[in-house]
């Protein structure tokens, strides 16, 4: 069961599409991804700046460019344009909107990008994709991805050692999100 179900459940409510309140945020592109890399430390992927290295180029031939967006006091990546901690959530759901694609862990930017139907490439480890993934939009354009996990089971922790999420290949994630884009390329060893 989702946790919106699991939520709507014991509450005695019904599920219905999810509004947020947008506000305007001057941007100076139009063309752009959204990424939010970082979350609690289970859900923290160490190898994001491999992602970002294999998906680039390919961006930049389309003139998209990588807006990090997240807390005040997140690293941000090299090769990307960061709004971190410049943002209220009404601002980070008017990006949201007008971005082509969202990148990230298991966070709340990845359900705000479902409500407003974007593709999605997101990462779990803690918990279930099926169970904490996107919830609304085309599932045909979201990609969860997981650890191999082989019989086991998620850690459902804030800290887990060693972290499963790092098993995730950066080739795989990268792969994803440019099928998502439909741009032509392939990355080895996936």
């Amino acid at each position: 069961m989702h946790l919106v179900e699991t939520y709507a459940t014991n509450c005695g409510l019904k599920i219905d599409h999810p509004y947020i309140l947008e506000k305007y945020f001057p941007l100076n592109m139009d063309k752009y991804i959204t990424f939010h890399p970082w979350s609690k430390p289970a859900k923290t992927y160490d190898y994001w700046l491999d992602v970002i290295e294999l998906i680039k180029p390919h961006l930049d031939k389309q003139g998209i460019k990588i807006l990090q967006i997240g807390g005040k006091n997140e690293r941000t990546l090299p090769h990307c344009h960061s709004v971190a901690g410049q943002t209220k959530i009404s601002q980070v759901a008017y990006i949201l909107k007008n971005s082509m694609l969202h990148l990230g862990v298991d966070s709340f930017p990845v359900h705000i990008a479902s409500s407003y139907n974007k593709k999605i490439v997101s990462l779990y480890s803690s918990l279930y994709a099926q169970n904490a993934g996107p919830y609304w939009g085309n599932k045909d354009d979201h990609v969860t991805l997981e650890p191999d996990r082989g019989e086991g089971k998620p850690c459902f922790a804030l800290e887990e050692y060693p972290k499963s999420i790092n098993t995730i290949r950066p080739e795989k994630i990268a792969q994803s999100v440019v099928d998502l884009l439909g741009l032509d390329a392939k990355f080895e060893h996936i």
